[in-house]
């Protein structure tokens, strides 16, 4: 088989793929040194009965909108001028950067506001974090090494049709994480309670730290990081929690993955509410912009 084909052949896989039902997982050790998601079995289950089989127009956003990224989407997608042209997603450039950082967004062709719409957590949406992971090592989408993916909260982005952020991670972030590895979660159980600070870029204060849920993760080819996410959220939110609560705060909230030396991926989330109580002054951030390496 060429190599063109192989590439194409997996792409294809991608958009075939959907999730497995997050919940299924519950119990199964997933790390090296028996991490087990151990806890989680009721909320995970409750993630994935709550979603929609499909994008709900009033939740996620109508095709007639016109949100220019959405109608731009649109338009490349249907001419085949996108960087990356698949069924289930495009790749497009991101923002441009004086530096000439080299950074690019994977953007679902369904009509998906954001990371508040809930049919991204349904087992049936597509993978757009593999997608994206996959996209940043194709030509001529290539990030530079070590390869960072974010997302924005609803408060923090500037288009309200779904996209991830491809782009180096910096190098501060980086190893502020694996300086403090032992700090992170190895279940979904526990992630909720972490808190690790770490470094990033601001435009008005420069190199600045935020406080950070993380969790050490083997991979997430099979895994839907949103459901994960809102999992997570509704352990955060403590005694009476429940899905319903968890999505609703959905829109606060930035998720980030960056590949880990050790092994395995970093996935981090936070949101300005977030904070450390061995660390009052330091805060959290609803925006992955400061781990990536975009701007200025």
């Amino acid at each position: 088989m060429r190599e063109s084909d192989r590439a194409n052949d997996e792409a294809s896989e991608l958009t075939r793929r959907r999730f497995i039902q997050f919940s299924s997982l519950a119990g199964t050790t997933i790390l090296a040194g028996g991490g087990i998601l151990a806890g989680a079995e009721h909320a995970l289950a409750a993630a994935s009965s709550a979603c929609a089989k499909g994008p709900d127009p009033k939740k996620c956003g109508k095709t007639t909108d016109s949100d220019s990224l959405w109608q731009h989407m649109q338009k490349c997608h249907s001419n085949n001028t996108c960087l990356q042209n698949h069924a289930d997603y495009v790749v497009m450039g991101g923002a441009k950067s004086k530096k000439k950082y080299v950074n690019y967004i994977l953007v679902p062709t369904e009509r998906v506001n954001g990371i508040e719409c809930p049919w991204i957590c349904d087992n049936s949406a597509p993978n757009y974090w593999s997608a994206a992971d996959y996209y940043a090592t194709q030509p001529p989408t290539v990030v530079p090494t070590p390869v960072g993916l974010g997302i924005n909260s609803k408060q923090a982005r500037d288009f309200d049709q779904l996209h991830i952020h491809m782009a180096r991670a910096r190098w501060e972030s980086w190893h502020d994480l694996a300086a403090q590895d032992n700090l992170a979660a190895r279940t979904v159980a526990n992630w909720a309670d972490s808190r690790v600070s770490v470094r990033g870029f601001s435009e008005t204060l420069g190199i600045i730290p935020h406080t950070y849920r993380v969790l050490i993760w083997p991979g997430f080819t099979h895994d839907n990081l949103f459901a994960m996410l809102r999992s997570m959220l509704v352990r955060a939110l403590g005694h009476g929690a429940t899905t319903a609560k968890a999505q609703a705060i959905m829109q606060y909230q930035t998720l980030i993955v960056i590949p880990r030396p050790a092994g395995g991926y970093y996935i981090v989330n936070s949101e300005k509410a977030v904070r450390d109580p061995n660390n009052p002054k330091l805060v959290g951030t609803d925006t992955c912009d400061p781990l990536l390496l975009m701007h200025p």
